[in-house]
């Protein structure tokens, strides 16, 4: 199951227009520009700041370790 977040703005904001203009430099959609700001945001959650990261025994493994997937059930 995905998940969605919807995000509005009023027709003066300028924000909607930044992101695309970063997103196309970055060679990047909005959507995985917007997903890099939160995962970004959220960093400082888990404390891991400079620490290096926890090895896995597979990419998979490794994504869960450090939470950035859940483990399967």
């Amino acid at each position: 199951m995905e998940h969605q977040f919807i995000i509005s703005f009023c027709d003066r904001d300028t924000l909607p227009e930044l992101i695309r203009e970063m997103a196309e430099e970055l060679e990047v959609t909005p959507e995985q520009l917007i997903k890099r700001f939160i995962a970004d945001g959220m960093r400082h959650r888990f404390g891991k700041e400079g620490e290096p990261a926890i090895p896995g025994e597979t990419l998979e493994d490794f994504l869960v370790k450090n939470g950035a997937l859940k483990p399967k059930k």
